[in-house]
């Protein structure tokens, strides 16, 4: 009797073999530029998901221009079907080529949504004094937040949209208000226009977040109706209750801060 001895290496390489030959891709079958002949699903899951995230991108919902507040449409996005990407480099002829499966992501929002947006909602005007930094100061918040558009459901963060306040952007040293007196600090004013838009965020009754008053009264808004804000610390924060977009309009004109909130029919 003849006795045969296989190593448990050579079996496990035959087995992959078949496995390949039976389960994997055939020879020549190329994913883009990528040799993936031979390949199991596991393999080809793991090569196509890398492939995936170097052209996924995400759509980009419509904006508004800066200054002029026009519409900039939106940009679908691109998803890659993994799964049906790896059945078709399973079902290739040998030899083929065959391309990632691609999907469009379209924007959740519309460039007719923000068409809709035409009625005044909630206004405010403050009027400044000060010196010329202060309004310095003044003029480069609202021009941050100027054209904010807050989509339903969406929260606004001051600060996030005025960003630090420092040279680099523009702010200039000025009084602020400090555990209750005057002191100079780089943004000084900026409170104005942050109190500025929440009384208008008030009367177009947008859901309040997160406000905070000063240690010292101001002369700009009454009593109890202002927002101090501080970046790192204090924020002016609200919500969109609304079913439609709403967008944030800010200026400075003729010595008043001036704040409007847009919004489409009730």
């Amino acid at each position: 009797m003849l006795t045969f001895f296989i190593s448990v290496s050579l079996l496990s390489s035959w087995v992959d073999k078949i496995d390949r030959h039976y389960n994997g891709a055939k020879e020549g079958v190329r994913i883009e530029d990528i040799e993936v002949g031979r390949m199991l699903p596991a393999e080809l899951n793991e090569i196509v998901a890398e492939l995936a995230v170097r052209c996924q991108k995400l759509p980009v919902e419509p904006t508004l221009d800066k200054d002029s507040g026009a519409i900039i449409d939106g940009q679908k996005g691109i998803i890659v079907d993994i799964d049906q990407t790896v059945a078709n480099a399973l079902s290739a002829a040998p030899d083929s080529t065959i391309k990632l499966v691609l999907h469009p992501l379209m924007p959740r929002y519309s460039k007719e949504s923000l068409e809709q947006v035409r009625y005044c909602i909630g206004t405010y005007k403050t009027g400044f004094s000060g010196s010329s930094a202060r309004l310095r100061n003044i003029q480069t918040a609202c021009y941050s937040v100027n054209h904010t558009i807050v989509w339903p459901g969406q929260e606004f963060s001051f600060n996030a949209g005025t960003g630090p306040r420092t040279a680099e952007r523009g702010y200039l040293p000025a009084p602020i208000i400090m555990g209750g007196q005057f002191e100079m600090g780089d943004g000084g004013g900026v409170c104005q226009a942050s109190s500025t838009l929440y009384n208008a965020a008030r009367q177009a009754r947008l859901r309040i977040i997160e406000r905070h008053g000063h240690s010292k009264p101001v002369r700009y808004v009454p009593a109890g109706r202002d927002a101090a804000v501080s970046f790192g610390d204090q924020d002016l924060r609200f919500a969109n209750p609304r079913a439609g977009p709403i967008i944030i309009k800010m200026w400075v004109a003729r010595g008043t801060v001036c704040a409007e909130i847009w919004g489409g029919e009730n």
